[in-house]
């Protein structure tokens, strides 16, 4: 079965997750699926934003399936490549988090730039409950991201927090009415298809580096000149003059 699905709509990608009656928990082969997807976005050189989404229910995604790991046949390790594939996206990603989040499904929406929740939804991570450790490159995910206080509420004591909560934590970017959140991500979307693209990569990198200390100035340096030498930025500037909107190609 497909539970994992891929749309390309011009410049905007959609991955949603369509197995509600297992809460869009990941199996495997689900994995397998979400990493090829993946893959398939960045070979596709006309896509310039990312949406993450679910099918329509109460949960947006309950991570990894409990039952295959119980079973011995999904790992932390497996888990961990789809996260970390989904983080080194070089386009912008939005995760629409239309339901509650659970386990790795929380991580999966820290791996995005930008992530909108709904008002009344749920999000916490049950491992501790289970007598289970959070694979480690997901434990310096929320550390990362989140800072040790908050992250040690989620993961050490399993606390759960709700939308308003989330958004003031830094965990949400957004926070919509339920029936607001598919356009919300449309929208972003849209704005972001909008910007120059080597400028727009360029600085998701930069800032991803930075927050990470791994910032390394010359690289960088030969990365903003190659940005500020671009086609693109002499059509935004004549665009500008002209006061039109801009035509970016991506070079």
């Amino acid at each position: 079965m497909n539970n994992v699905l891929l749309n390309i709509d011009g410049p905007i990608a959609t991955i949603c997750l369509d197995n509600p009656d297992k809460h869009n928990s990941l199996a495997g082969s689900d994995i397998e699926q979400f990493i090829a997807h993946l893959n398939q976005v960045e070979q596709s050189p006309e896509v310039r934003a990312l949406i993450i989404t679910s099918s329509e229910g109460k949960t947006f995604c309950a991570g990894a399936s409990l039952t295959e790991m119980g079973s011995g046949n999904l790992s932390g390790e497996i888990f961990e490549r789809l996260t970390n594939r989904l983080a080194a996206v070089q386009i912008p990603t939005i995760c629409a988090m239309n339901g509650s989040a659970y386990g790795g499904g929380s991580e999966i929406g820290l791996c995005c730039d930008f992530r909108i929740g709904i008002k009344g939804m749920r999000l916490f991570v049950p491992a501790s409950r289970f007598g289970l450790c959070y694979p480690l490159n997901g434990i310096q995910r929320y550390v990362h991201k989140l800072g040790p206080d908050t992250a040690k509420r989620l993961l050490i004591a399993s606390e759960e927090f709700h939308g308003e909560s989330l958004l003031a934590l830094g965990y949400l970017t957004h926070l919509v009415e339920p029936e607001e959140i598919n356009e919300k991500a449309r929208s972003m979307a849209e704005g972001i298809c909008r910007l120059g693209p080597i400028a727009v990569r360029t600085m998701k990198t930069l800032c991803d580096q930075a927050a990470a200390g791994i910032l390394d100035q010359e690289a960088a340096t030969l990365m903003i000149n190659h940005c500020n030498q671009s086609n693109d930025l002499q059509e935004g500037l004549a665009a500008a003059r002209e006061k039109r909107t801009p035509v970016f190609s991506g070079n």
